[in-house]
């Protein structure tokens, strides 16, 4: 009897979250609509958020900021012990586990990710989705190789890690109540298999280094003369510009421990703050061309560097990074030796990619927005 009440509680949960963010949505909160993640590309989400101001209250009653600098103050803040308890959030899927541990550093998951995009890679060949090919397959064999696990255990692993992978944007955006059954079920056999502590920072940092490989993936399709000449003079570039143009993590949520000024006001300590990483890193008050792709950008002293939050308490940004580039010096290893990505039917440029076409967002998911699929051409 407990169980189908909790059940029945949890339905009763997501479906009302997800009535208020439709009604407030449809009255014209720019935060509520972002979160109710009808539109395919977020950027028009984003340039009607940053369109009410720099920091501003959304109906949802929480502090929503879209500027560079003030987003910059609040994410340097302190913030109230363990995960804040969101006045909109549907699933706690982290409820009652500990702090997250740390992840592995850039140094610790370059050669192992390096192994496995190679393994990725050479297996590729005519119309194939990069995401699922590599962006989602290296962050679990990185996880899995640092923590020792073989065979079935390797397996078990990759079904948690797919299980888990909507669970960002679930706390935000109510699933379907199957899906967020299977989710919960996923985090419990993380927990099983990696511990409790380690569980929490393996579904972020899978998360957030599958989004980072996907961005810097997409870019090498999209725009391929900026990432080709980033790739030949530094590969961290690449990612730098990847994680400032099309962040892991988009929109980080938390509850402040402290008083902070921002963008010309107070925001007082307990209040729930919103900050909208996209918007902030494509602020032109902070970057020139905001909306271009510019690795080199990040070639010149006094550029302000991406914004790159910790979800759940998880630092991500070392994991995620060292993961990327490792993809990237992966890649340009394959294109050297004649194997090329490519979209449609134009020729590669510099040996990557020429121009994408057909990449696919996950939709209702306003904390990754993440890339579903990006489709290319393997030539061997």
């Amino acid at each position: 009897m407990a169980l189908v009440t909790a059940e029945r509680e949890l339905g009763r949960r997501l479906q009302l979250v997800q009535g208020i963010h439709w009604l407030y949505g449809a009255q014209g909160d720019a935060y509520a609509a972002l979160l109710r993640g009808y539109e395919s590309e977020p950027r028009p989400a984003y340039e009607r958020a940053r369109a009410a101001g720099p920091l501003w209250r959304s109906k949802l009653g929480v502090r929503v900021c879209t500027g560079y600098a003030p987003a910059r103050r609040l994410l340097a803040a302190r913030t109230a012990d363990g995960p804040g308890e969101q006045p909109q959030s549907a699933l706690a899927w982290d409820q009652g586990l500990p702090d997250a541990g740390e992840l592995p550093g850039a140094d610790q998951v370059r050669e192992p990710a390096a192994r496995a995009a190679e393994r990725a890679l050479a297996g590729l060949r005519g119309e194939v989705d990069l995401v699922a090919s590599v962006a989602a397959r290296v962050p679990v064999e990185v996880l899995a190789d640092v923590h020792g696990l073989t065979g079935a255990d390797r397996v078990r692993l990759a079904e948690a890690c797919a299980g888990a992978a909507g669970a960002l944007d679930a706390a935000l955006a109510p699933p379907a109540y199957d899906d967020a059954v299977r989710l919960l079920d996923a985090v419990g056999t993380l927990s099983n298999l990696l511990g409790d502590e380690a569980a929490r920072a393996a579904v972020v940092g899978v998360r957030a280094a599958r989004e980072l490989i996907a961005g810097v993936l997409h870019a090498l399709l999209a725009a391929p003369e900026a990432a080709a000449a980033a790739v030949r003079e530094d590969p961290a570039l690449l990612v730098t510009e990847t994680l400032r143009h099309d962040p892991p993590v988009k929109l980080h949520t938390f509850s402040l421990a402290e008083d902070v000024e921002a963008a010309g006001e107070r925001v007082a300590a307990g209040e729930q703050v919103a900050v909208l990483v996209a918007a902030a890193n494509r602020d032109p008050e902070a970057f020139t061309a905001p909306d271009r792709f510019v690795p080199d950008r990040y070639a010149t002293a006094g550029v302000p560097e991406p914004l790159v939050p910790a979800p759940h308490g998880v630092a991500v940004e070392a994991f995620a990074r060292g993961q990327a580039e490792a993809v990237v010096a992966v890649v340009a290893a394959v294109a050297g030796a004649g194997g090329v990505l490519a979209a449609g039917d134009v020729p590669a440029v510099g040996g990557v990619p020429a121009v994408a076409g057909g990449a696919v967002r996950l939709r209702r998911s306003p904390v990754t927005w993440g890339l579903e699929r990006v489709p290319a051409r393997v030539a061997g």
